[in-house]
């Protein structure tokens, strides 16, 4: 419930039965990063409150009221992660009602008299334990509340780990584009060794599999694709990133609109497709035509030739 799987092939990748080019999912990232305030609102997890409940439950203990609390604070975080590929992706609704049913005032009781009872397990002396009583205690004690202890710790590291991989995925994402006009060349001899020197060395908590996969709804025949299953977002982003590295794919910033897009060649376009914030002649434009039309001004105005041409006619 809470992974992502995706399979790449030929610099693409394929998300719940969508393609997409890889390196997309980055690029994603660093337009909706700020955008709603995304990345603030997922955030608000990272407070002490939700590594506090985590603790407490490691070490056998639990305060009732910090538990449905922080329930509270995972369903607000809830209602902005969908907007973040690919956590639209998940099964959304099922994640909220799970912690709506697990974060309550009951199951915290629940919980607190399931540790209390591994606690005098635990307390008991040598001898009690040899003749079998620690384990006949042991089997006394509620199995469903082990769960709901599993299952609390497994969401809110999940939610924990959110946030800490949005800010370092971005930051990183963001050095990256900075310095992408130091390379020669855009593509993935010249590339890498910046890319290598920003992200350094990062584990990334995978499973990976091979699958046999169609090129396209067309084809009868199928070649060989490799699945990926992620635990971490970082790892899904970053596998998305250098996956498109690989085939000459990275994130560039517009300079008219500011926003990031996904090159897929090794020419030095700095401006995108996307509509323009400002208009030529009253008409919506691209980017690229609108700062074309800006350096055609800017150069008529400036030639001699126009000059002359302007007052003759």
């Amino acid at each position: 419930m809470l992974k992502f799987i995706a399979d790449y092939r030929d610099g693409r990748v394929y998300v719940s039965g969508k393609v997409y080019a890889a390196g997309m999912f980055a690029t994603h990232l660093l337009n909706q990063y700020y955008l709603n305030d995304t990345a603030a609102r997922i955030a608000i997890f990272s407070d002490d409150v939700n590594y506090n409940i985590v603790r407490q439950l490691e070490n056998g203990y639990l305060n009732i009221s910090e538990f449905v609390s922080t329930g509270r604070n995972v369903l607000e975080a809830m209602k902005s992660l969908p907007k973040l590929h690919p956590f639209d992706t998940l099964d959304n609704s099922a994640i909220t009602d799970c912690v709506t049913n697990l974060f309550t005032e009951e199951n915290g009781e629940r919980i607190c008299a399931y540790l209390s009872e591994k606690a005098k397990v635990s307390m008991l002396s040598q001898d009690e334990v040899s003749v079998g009583t620690a384990y006949r205690y042991a089997e006394r004690t509620d199995k469903e509340a082990d769960v709901l202890v599993h299952d609390a710790i497994t969401i809110l590291q999940f939610f924990n780990n959110v946030s800490a991989d949005l800010i370092s995925a971005h930051d990183k994402l963001t050095a990256f584009e900075e310095r992408v006009d130091e390379a020669e060349r855009f593509d993935e001899k010249h590339l890498l060794p910046i890319a290598l020197e920003v992200f350094g060395q990062i584990p990334f908590p995978l499973t990976t599999e091979y699958i046999s996969l169609k090129k396209n709804k067309a084809s009868s025949g199928e070649t060989v694709a490799h699945r990926l299953t992620f635990d971490r977002y970082i790892a899904f982003v970053l596998t998305d990133f250098f996956e498109g590295l690989h085939y000459g794919h990275y994130p560039r910033r517009c300079g008219v609109c500011k926003k990031y897009f996904l090159m897929q060649s090794a020419r030095r376009q700095q401006y995108c497709m996307g509509i323009a914030p400002e208009q030529i002649r009253g008409q919506n434009v691209t980017c690229r035509r609108y700062a074309a039309s800006v350096k055609r001004k800017e150069k008529a105005e400036n030639d001699p030739i126009s000059a002359i041409y302007t007052n003759r006619c």
